[in-house]
């Protein structure tokens, strides 16, 4: 929404309003995800999922990453390719795929974790294997391959959703964190 002159309308939260709701976004953000690690979260709290990822800074709200299906053990996301996503040639830029590889992977790996460690990626493998361009719909979708107690490795498929066809596959694979001290940053 926007003033006559075009400006953004002044927000009418304190500092303290707007730092309290974003806390209150993070905390429900958490119990989603406590839940997403014990069963398969429904369409509404999924959307909440959305709703958050889409006010919070990050590079999934950047490239329009978009959650279909959290659960336990597998993480589906979403993402319409748009022209800041190309190569200059017209196709899909390898590193949106190794993106969507990041993000699904590194979501089931902490909903695997029980929701409470960190969790790390420590390398992303991705393989190219067919172009897209914009306007397609890639639908990434991270399973377990092996689920240890201090590192998973995820396998995530890239498919395009129109001809449902494999554009890219990525190998994740992270680590859990159980100290979140960080002492040797």
């Amino acid at each position: 929404m926007s003033t006559s002159d075009g400006q953004a309308p002044e927000s009418t939260q304190s500092p303290e309003q707007a730092a309290e709701q974003a806390l209150r976004a993070l905390q429900r953000f958490q119990e989603l995800s406590v839940a997403g690690a014990q069963r398969p979260l429904t369409d509404d709290e999924v959307a909440e999922v959305n709703e958050f990822t889409a006010r919070h800074p990050s590079l999934d709200r950047l490239l329009g990453v978009r959650y279909r299906v959290v659960e336990p053990q597998r993480i589906q996301i979403a993402l319409t390719i748009r022209e800041d996503h190309l190569q200059p040639w017209g196709i899909t830029n390898g590193g949106v795929y190794s993106s969507l590889g990041e993000t699904a992977g590194s979501m089931a790996s902490f909903l695997a974790a029980g929701s409470g460690p960190i969790v790390m990626g420590t390398s992303n493998e991705t393989h190219f294997l067919r172009p897209s361009s914009a306007g397609d719909v890639i639908v990434s979708t991270a399973t377990p391959e092996n689920l240890g107690r201090t590192s998973h490795l995820w396998r995530i498929e890239h498919r395009n959703e129109g001809s449902g066809k494999l554009c890219a596959l990525t190998f994740l694979k992270t680590t859990v964190v159980v100290d979140k001290s960080f002492s040797d940053k």
